[in-house]
């Protein structure tokens, strides 16, 4: 007790009183606390010497049935404050996986592989309850902790690709479709995979939109206004070059020893 009390004595002699210029500084950033409290520089253990210091006592009442937790707030001026927080209820943790994720989780699994989904949660910056990355194997043991259906992929539900290769028309037509409304359709997130059903197809207005668009024939490398081959353009021209055509294969075949 008694080297206690001569160092005490000893940090009451060295303590150096603020100098004026000081002790402005100081007021100054009590009245700004909020620029203090979110300052990059600012380290934890500083918030936890400012709270010590504007903070009497912490009074917390959580009534059994209650989902938040009251705190009474008495600060060392006399004020007093509430404060209320939610509580865990009973089986919740703060590591459990995110409610929107379980939700992409669920949906996606009715068309993509695990691999799939894992790479779309990354693309969201969506991470795990322990704040991982999403690795295949980490879907899949959310999906049994949770009891997640997992479907088998191609039947009941269909990608844009798929849903295109059972139409027989091209994925730009399948997804005018679902722009227009005519196929029901919606992806979980937005950059996630359309998700369509198989029944949809069937719809009568589905299958006339696919067959109502013809492929056209185009040659590539033309531009606007130019004439797209001789026969357009002059068509003695165009009989000319068909009508050399055989002779000169038969040429061809003479040269090259064949008879």
């Amino acid at each position: 007790m008694q080297d206690a009390a001569a160092r005490l004595a000893a940090l009451e002699q060295g303590h150096v009183p603020l100098r004026e210029e000081q002790r402005q500084q100081v007021l100054s950033l009590g009245q700004d606390l909020s620029a203090v409290w979110h300052h990059a520089a600012a380290p934890e253990g500083l918030k936890k010497r400012l709270l010590r210091t504007v903070l009497h006592a912490i009074v917390i009442a959580s009534p059994p049935q209650a989902s938040e937790h009251l705190l009474r707030l008495h600060w060392q001026g006399g004020v007093h404050t509430e404060l209320r927080v939610a509580r865990h209820t009973a089986g919740k943790h703060g590591r459990a996986t995110e409610r929107n994720v379980l939700e992409v989780i669920g949906e996606l699994s009715k068309v993509c592989r695990d691999l799939t989904i894992a790479a779309t949660l990354n693309r969201l910056g969506d991470r795990t309850g322990t704040g991982k990355t999403w690795r295949a194997h980490r879907v899949a043991c959310v999906r049994d902790h949770y009891r997640l259906p997992n479907f088998p992929k191609g039947h009941a539900w269909l990608t844009l690709p798929q849903a295109a290769w059972q139409l027989g028309g091209r994925a730009t037509v399948v997804k005018r479709c679902i722009a227009q409304g005519t196929l029901p359709a919606r992806p979980v997130v937005p950059q996630a995979p359309w998700i369509i059903q198989r029944t949809d197809l069937a719809l009568p207005a589905v299958p006339a939109a696919v067959q109502g668009v013809r492929p056209g024939r185009r040659q590539l490398g033309l531009r606007p206004g130019q004439p797209e081959g001789p026969c357009q353009a002059c068509p003695q021209a165009g009989a000319e070059h068909v009508a050399a055509a055989p002779a000169e294969t038969r040429s061809s075949t003479l040269l090259s020893g064949e008879r």
